[in-house]
């Protein structure tokens, strides 16, 4: 026989054979199947975006990327708590880039059937080698799973506070904290119950989580002064959730308790409270073209929970710093794609409670704009921060931000 001859039968043998055995089998033709990924019955879809920030302020912050005070400008306050006046910064940061998974998996029959759920957050926010920014390194920001029996459901990883749940839009490089808003991401297990109420419900949520895991200081072999406490920190909220043809809106009361413990007494204290309470509403104005969304709190050592411009316990004294803040904000929708803002973020220490040069008032009136063209949005902030302080003159900075992001 001739050998091209025979090798032309053998090929067409072997793609009869191939053929015959797909459509026996005809995953096999399918490609990657999320069998192949996943675990039986799960699947995941992947979310984030890329983004670009740059930030001026014309007088000194205690960071550029990571904006909390201003530091003061009285020429007799040494550095690191004062800076010349008028002095200029100037930033730009690719680290808010983030990459997320949603995570759906199977009902979990031998557990009454629920849902089974969770989601996994990154993004590059912390420093990375030799405290360089063109080495940040991966932070998680979310890891949760979720089981859901329908009105029921229980949430156990790192995840959003219960309290606290809203945030001014601007500078998302660190959400206001410090600055007026409160609450911060953190391990917890988290029951929750969502309530009927005519076509709207009533959401109960109730937790444990991490204490100290924002804001707590080092005692003894790396353990926090929370997890010194011996106890969890509590957390609980109840929101009316609504909707209405055009817009949704809520209004809820919440608050937090837990403790620290230090091995080294100040004024002969060690364990020192932690408490926290406040209330949320976003109200519609105009259907869903302009709302109000609001948060007001109050509370002592709140230092964890991102309050009293992040100072908990007075260094000398041993009070517990109280204190009190929140943001209003007023939020229009102009076009489909343009979006304006107008608001005003506070938090105010008690002054009673501080040190001369502690931070006695953060107080930030603020605008911003957005716009959004299909899968490309572009941000850009105003700020007027002024941080005031005991027995010293104020820092005031006029801050401006701009920042491009790819949504996918």
């Amino acid at each position: 026989m001739n050998p091209n001859r025979a090798l032309v039968s053998a090929i067409a043998a072997a793609a009869l054979v191939a053929a015959a055995s797909a459509q026996e089998d005809p995953a096999a033709s399918q490609g990657i199947t999320w069998a192949d990924l996943l675990g039986a019955g799960s699947k995941m879809k992947l979310y984030g975006f890329l983004r670009l920030d740059t930030m001026y302020d014309d007088s000194r912050m205690n960071d550029p990327q990571i904006p909390i005070w201003v530091k003061s400008e009285d020429p007799a306050v040494a550095p690191p708590i004062g800076a010349g006046e008028d002095d200029s910064e100037f930033s730009m940061s690719a680290r808010l880039t983030r990459l997320g998974l949603d995570l759906d998996g199977p009902p979990v029959d031998e557990m009454g059937g629920c849902q089974l759920g969770g989601k996994i957050e990154v993004d590059f926010y912390n420093i990375g080698l030799d405290d360089s920014d063109s080495r940040n390194a991966i932070r998680m920001r979310l890891a949760y799973l979720d089981l859901d029996w329908g009105r029921w459901g229980l949430l156990a990883g790192q995840d959003w506070d219960v309290f606290s749940p809203l945030y001014p839009i601007v500078n998302n490089d660190i959400v206001m904290w410090g600055a007026g808003n409160t609450g911060d991401r953190r391990p917890q297990v988290t029951a929750r119950y969502q309530a009927p109420s005519g076509e709207n419900e009533i959401l109960t949520e109730f937790g444990f989580a991490f204490p100290g895991a924002v804001g707590g200081s080092t005692v003894e072999g790396g353990l926090r002064s929370g997890e010194a406490s011996g106890q969890p920190m509590w957390n609980a909220r109840i929101g009316y959730h609504g909707k209405t043809a055009e817009s949704s809106y809520q209004v809820g009361v919440w608050g937090a308790t837990g403790q620290a413990e230090l091995d080294v007494p100040i004024d002969g204290e060690t364990t020192f409270d932690a408490t926290i309470v406040g209330l949320d509403a976003r109200i519609p104005l105009h259907s869903d073209r302009a709302w109000i969304t609001t948060e007001y709190w109050l509370g002592e050592n709140m230092s964890d929970y991102r309050g009293g411009i992040l100072q908990g316990v007075n260094p000398t004294s041993g009070e517990e710093i109280a204190g009190s803040g929140g943001f209003l904000e007023l939020g229009l929708q102009a076009t489909s794609s343009f979006a304006l803002y107008a608001g005003y973020s506070r938090d105010d220490p008690d002054n009673a409670d501080l040190d001369p040069l502690q931070r006695a008032d953060n107080s930030i009136p603020y605008l911003a704009a957005r716009w959004r063209f299909g899968d490309v949005r572009f941000g850009f902030e105003y700020l007027n921060w002024t941080t005031e302080y005991i027995d010293a003159g104020d820092g005031t900075a006029d801050r401006v931000a701009a920042w491009i992001a790819y949504y996918f």
